[in-house]
């Protein structure tokens, strides 16, 4: 399932990217643009929402659609490759029921630069419950992240335990959701799974409204306190 907001272009980017990765399945679109994109691609299903409703809300409306046991959550900027290999991912689950999620690996374009989150504790909100297991801890032979980039394979299931995504935070949603995960979710990251990340910074509609952030850092006021770490 994708999140998209105003960028029809990155949009055509990934599901261009999925097929070619040849995933042929089911796709997953929440989109809350002004004006809605589309496609001719008879597996992908547009849920049209409320302008600028907001990642949380699309994210969730999406998850309520989802019929399979598992759930790919990916954003409009990301770009598939013969590195996404997301039958490996498929595979640990099923062979490790006690891990709940495996995200791929980030690659910034055009910079090349590998991206990691979660390597410690200090990635979560202080008041997060304690991980089941801490940063970089080796499982089954994949290092546990108690953060991972907006990019994963995960138990849908899991996701829906934890009420997937908080809708009163319409962005900066990333460090909420795996402050509310910890203790509870097991996610590790795979270095051979491997996804570019094209970010548009020169998108004025999508820019000004995902810079809008005022109203969704006072929920995380209120909800963890002090700010801590990055958003």
């Amino acid at each position: 399932m994708a999140k998209t907001f105003s960028r029809p272009k990155a949009m055509d980017r990934l599901l261009s990217s999925i097929r070619e990765a040849t995933f042929t399945g089911k796709v997953l679109v929440a989109d809350d643009s002004e004006k809605y994109w589309s496609t001719h691609d008879p597996q992908v299903e547009v849920l049209q929402l409320p302008f600028n409703v907001g990642i949380s809300a699309g994210r969730n409306r999406a998850l309520e659609r989802v019929e399979t046991p598992y759930v790919l959550l990916t954003d409009d900027d990301f770009v598939f490759t013969r590195l996404t290999n997301w039958q490996k991912a498929y595979n640990y689950l099923e062979t490790h029921p006690d891990v709940d999620g495996v995200a791929a690996t980030q690659v910034e374009v055009p910079t090349f630069k590998t991206h990691i989150h979660g390597t410690s504790d200090l990635a979560l909100y202080r008041g997060a419950d304690k991980p089941i297991y801490e940063a970089g801890h080796d499982l089954y032979g994949l290092p546990v992240r108690v953060k991972t980039p907006n990019i994963f394979l995960a138990r849908t299931e899991s996701i829906r335990s934890i009420g997937g995504w908080d809708e009163e935070l319409r962005v900066i949603e990333h460090s909420d959701f795996f402050s509310r995960a910890s203790g509870k979710l097991v996610f590790v990251q795979d270095p051979e799974i491997q996804i570019y990340h094209g970010r548009t910074p020169w998108l004025k509609t999508f820019s000004k409204h995902r810079n809008d952030i005022e109203s969704s850092r006072q929920v995380l006021a209120r909800k963890w306190g002090p700010q801590q770490g990055n958003l």
